[in-house]
């Protein structure tokens, strides 16, 4: 199979470049900041810094967010990457200056903050650069130079520390690698001006924006973008992450204190705990975390990180019961716990959530992404330092800590299973993009258009008539009736009717019984035009009037006939032979098809006659009345369900697409259509099997087979959309087949939506695929076809069909067509071909001779 890369793919290497940049500038704002602050302050002050980091996380991130909304992403993050480098400069100036250990304290608030921007200016970038396979697929290789950045400068700095002898110098290299950060994103935008730019065409996932409706902001609020629904579930499962994440570490440090009251000891365990940190990291973005997400999806990628932790906070719980607080074996499980939450934060939970980001609106996309992760993460953490003040506070401060971490992972948990949930309908959503406008208002008619009506209706034509009548009914205006009591005088016909029938239809008992005097002497009049008058205004009469006239839908006059079907209502059981003889006929067709979708219940028993009657090819006009029936009810459901799977594949996808609806099927329809979708899938096997076996032979054959293939899908899809609501599944699946710029996160939401059931469809419905690249995406099957066959041997199947397998007629007349022109026609059994009896059959049988 052809490995198609997704859209973007030449950036990976500058963001990879970025991120290990990244993570030097990390590593080194990171050591220098936290030796000069304890040595100067201590570690008693930590949960101090946490609040402060939640303060200064409002306003800084929320400036970021502010720019965001009219600026555009690589000059904010060129002015706030700048900007710091150039303040971690001012820094060392003032460290190495003289008493300046207090940089330690804005340098050690603004250290998460700057680490959540970064993040926030790396995957903005990769949103835009990348689509969601793409995202999926390289976002664990690109966020995998964070720690490996990290390790480069974990080395870098303790190189630089014996080199200089002060650690004060790190704030130099540091706002160098800063500096670095901000060149390279530079560099980035350059080179992918058009992609990043909000609005161009790009390499991502590209949708026109829909434009504020009159008299509503450009952009929406903050409290109306925060608190959507979706929105608000992205944030709440963010700060709960942030806020175990921070417990966790915490619990880490705590017991690494209590178990090593030596300093020396102390650091030695830290060393190689950050160690084996840094290469589980990067040993699970490297090698793991792409296929996992790729093969599971974001199902996997959002839950991962909270379930692994919360069963961690279980073992963590058990093994302070058994072993006590101050066991090595608590200080292990807790390192183990935070190590696995650093690699899968790196290596899934990022990746996820900046995939999930991709649903919402371009113009909004940045300015979330940098409120959720800019401004909720430092109030989480600053959350967390209140927490922990608290906790530390109480007589058992140690079994009260470890039961609240295992109780917010619980919570994260339940937000993570509530996120996916939303995921699926705001992928639809995104690809929804339009906007619904509902207008209730009476139709309210200008003085020129009353005139107009009254022209229409006392005009020479029947039709304009019939308009005009409707018109000036729609209005609703005082003095209607009396003006239609005034035409009901008329000497005109076709104007007396009319306004007979208006008048009816408002209630009027004596307008209706003349009404029906007047269509009983029209009903038996010589003249064509008369019948055409009374049968078009049997709808005004009562059922029972209507069949006392059923002697115009059997007229030998077309135009009568299909007037009388026009009229056809609910109920109207005389109706129905003359519905189905109606559907027969191309001139009373339209007719015909209107009066069925009507009657409702009462065309049902004949619907399944017709159904049941049919075998392959079934008669034309059984398809007919299965699409005319399009008015759903539990009856006709019924009847529908039992022929999904019907001989005739043409009018089995008929009956499928009438049960579409926009909510999904019930049980039983479920089952049914999940059964025929299973013999569809393995249908496509064969076809494709054969396309490939047959691609040099004859090219009728192979449209024909192309043909054949189309069916297939097409019967997929109604299935689908039957299934599980067009709602849900019309959008991606069109935006998919159209092959628009939301492709991918079209293949996404149909992944998250319908699980399994998304392959074989993604398969068929792909553009662009060939039939060897399909066929190596479907599932293979212990009684499917010999791969890949001789085109010898699928001619003969194809001709003889021994399996009965084959459905269309066309196909096997090509393939005798194939056959004869290959001199193999002549050691193939006809006799299965000329039982079918079709004249495009009968005539390359004849040419065999």
């Amino acid at each position: 199979m052809t490995d198609r890369r997704p859209s973007g793919h030449g950036a990976v290497p500058w963001l990879t470049a970025q991120s290990v940049v990244f993570g030097v500038m990390a590593a080194l704002l990171g050591i220098v900041a936290n030796a000069i602050f304890l040595d100067a302050y201590g570690s008693g002050w930590l949960p101090a810094t946490y609040i402060a980091i939640g303060a200064a996380g409002v306003i800084v991130s929320g400036a970021v967010a502010r720019a965001a909304r009219a600026a555009e992403l690589v000059p904010i993050a060129l002015v706030v990457l700048g900007g710091a480098a150039l303040g971690i400069g001012a820094s060392w100036v003032v460290a190495v200056g003289g008493d300046g250990a207090w940089v330690s304290i804005p340098l050690l608030v603004l250290f998460p903050i700057l680490i959540q921007l970064g993040f926030v200016f790396v995957g903005g970038q990769g949103g835009r650069l990348l689509d969601i396979e793409g995202i999926k697929r390289f976002f664990p290789r690109i966020f995998a130079g964070f720690p490996v950045g990290a390790v480069l400068g974990g080395l870098l700095g303790g190189w630089l520390v014996t080199w200089t002898g002060r650690v004060e110098d790190l704030l130099l290299a540091t706002a160098a690698a800063q500096g670095g950060f901000a060149a390279l994103v530079w560099a980035t935008g350059r080179r992918f001006a058009g992609a990043l730019r909000l609005g161009d065409a790009g390499g991502g996932d590209r949708s026109t924006e829909p434009p504020a409706p009159e008299g509503e902001p450009a952009f929406p609020s903050w409290r109306r973008l925060l608190t959507a629904p979706f929105v608000l579930l992205i944030l709440v499962y963010q700060v709960f992450s942030a806020v175990a994440s921070q417990l966790a570490d915490f619990l880490v440090y705590d017991r690494a204190v209590a178990q090593y009251p030596d300093p020396a000891d102390l650091a030695r365990y830290l060393s190689a705990y950050t160690a084996v940190m840094n290469i589980a990291s990067i040993g699970f973005l490297i090698l793991v975390a792409g296929p996992l997400l790729r093969r599971l999806g974001l199902r996997f990628g959002i839950a991962a990180n909270p379930v692994g932790l919360t069963i961690l906070g279980v073992a963590t719980v058990a093994t302070f019961a058994v072993a006590g607080g101050a066991s090595l074996a608590l200080l292990l499980v807790v390192s183990t716990a935070r190590i696995a939450d650093i690699a899968l934060t790196d290596g899934t939970t990022r990746t996820s959530i900046n995939a999930i980001y991709q649903v919402l609106p371009e113009r909004t996309r940045l300015p979330v992404q940098t409120a959720v992760e800019g401004i909720g993460v430092p109030v989480a953490i600053g959350i967390s330092g209140v927490l922990i003040l608290g906790l530390t506070a109480l007589p058992d401060a140690l079994a009260a800590t470890i039961a609240v971490t295992l109780a917010v992972c619980v919570v994260w948990t339940w937000s993570a299973i509530l996120l996916y949930r939303a995921y699926g309908p705001a992928l639809v959503d995104a690809l929804r993009r339009r906007r619904w406008l509902e207008d209730d208002a009476e139709l309210a008619l200008s003085a020129a258009d009353e005139d107009l009506a009254r022209r229409l209706v006392t005009g020479p034509d029947p039709r304009a008539a019939r308009l005009g009548f409707e018109l000036l009914a729609a209005s609703s205006r005082p003095g209607l009736v009396a003006d239609l009591e005034a035409l009901a005088t008329s000497p005109n016909p076709d104007v007396r009717l009319g306004a007979l029938a208006g008048l009816a239809d408002a209630g009027d008992g004596v307008a209706r019984a003349r009404l029906a005097n007047e269509v009983r002497a029209a009903s038996h009049s010589t003249d064509a035009g008369d019948r055409v008058r009374a049968a078009a205004a049997l709808s005004s009469l009562d059922g029972a009037e209507r069949a006392a006239a059923a002697d115009l839908l059997a007229d030998p006059d077309p135009r009568v006939r299909a007037a009388a079907l026009g009229s056809v209502r609910a109920g109207d059981d005389v109706a129905v032979a003359a519905v189905l003889a109606g559907l027969r006929d191309p001139a009373t067709l339209g007719a015909a098809a209107g009066a069925a979708g009507r009657l409702g219940d009462a065309i049902v028993a004949a619907l399944a006659a017709a159904l049941d009657g049919a075998g392959s090819p079934a008669p034309v006009e059984v398809g007919r009345l299965v699409r005319a029936t399009a008015v759903p009810s539990p009856a006709r459901d019924d009847v529908l369900r039992r022929h999904i799977s019907h001989p005739d594949a043409e009018v089995g996808l008929t009956v499928i697409e009438r049960l579409i609806g926009p909510a999904p099927a019930t049980d039983a329809v479920a089952a049914a259509l999940d059964a025929a979708a299973a013999l569809d899938v393995r249908h496509a096997v064969w076809v494709l099997t054969a396309r490939v076996a047959l691609e040099d032979v004859d090219e009728p054959l192979r449209r024909a087979l192309d043909d054949e293939l189309d069916l297939v899908r097409r019967r997929i899809l109604a299935g689908r959309l039957a299934r599980h609501g067009s709602d849900l599944v019309g959008p991606p699946t069109t935006e998919l087949a159209s092959d628009g710029p939301g492709a991918a996160l079209a293949a996404e939401a149909l992944g998250v939506l319908l699980g399994r059931d998304a392959a074989p469809l993604l398969a068929l419905l792909e553009p662009g695929r060939t039939p060897m690249e399909r066929l190596a995406r479907l599932p293979r099957f212990s009684d499917g076809p010999d791969v890949p066959g001789g085109p010898d041997s699928w001619l003969r199947d194809l001709v003889e069909d021994p399996a009965g397998r084959w459905r269309s007629p066309w196909l096997r007349a090509c393939a005798i067509r194939a056959a004869r022109l290959r001199g193999a026609a002549g050691s193939l059994d006809l006799g299965p071909a000329r039982a079918v009896r079709d004249p495009v059959i009968d005539e390359e049988i004849a040419l065999v001779g």
